[in-house]
């Protein structure tokens, strides 16, 4: 009996941990517009060079056997992360964001195959949220407004087979 018991309790838990995202946009909600990066409040930008050599001793010591799962590309499949500037443009159904004039993003609100990566994109507590995985590889950006909808944070958390990164980005629209 306690088994049982148990075992429903921890099904009601990881039901409880993936909640699911609401493709509802909500009201007053609108990241349209030109972003320009606050490099003050924002994170430092990620050293590549020194998470592929943190990565290269772990390859050679075993702890790494995944190279599509490397840190290293975390940039370039989460542009958010080096970008000086975005300009968004959103409707009731999909934002599409461009990354310094150069990767176009398209992203629809639910889930949808891009590229090899499972995306889930949709509303939590206020905040944009984008979970994208691909094998062992699993990232989340939160996108939320503030200070009357002029300024924009991005949390940007991946976890990858070798090393894990976590930047905040700070923007201000134009």
């Amino acid at each position: 009996m306690d088994f049982a018991r148990n075992a429903a309790m921890i099904m009601v838990l990881a039901l409880v941990g993936c909640t699911p995202l609401d493709v509802r946009v909500p009201p007053g909600f609108d990241l349209s517009g030109e972003w320009v990066l606050d490099e003050t409040a924002s994170d430092a930008p990620l050293d590549l060079d020194a998470i592929r050599l943190r990565e290269d001793r772990n390859v050679v010591r075993g702890r790494q056997t995944d190279a599509a799962a490397s840190a290293a590309f975390v940039v370039q499949d989460f542009p958010v992360l080096s970008a000086k500037r975005l300009r968004i443009e959103q409707s009731v159904d999909s934002v599409g964001i461009r990354y310094d004039d150069a990767i176009y993003r398209d992203v629809s609100w639910g889930l949808r195959e891009r590229d090899f990566w499972q995306v889930r994109a949709g509303w939590e507590e206020g905040a944009l949220v984008v979970r994208s995985s691909r094998g062992e590889v699993k990232g989340v950006e939160r996108f939320t407004l503030s200070e009357a909808h002029s300024r924009l944070r991005v949390a940007v958390r991946v976890d990858t087979a070798a090393e894990d990164v976590y930047a905040v980005r700070f923007f201000r629209r134009r």
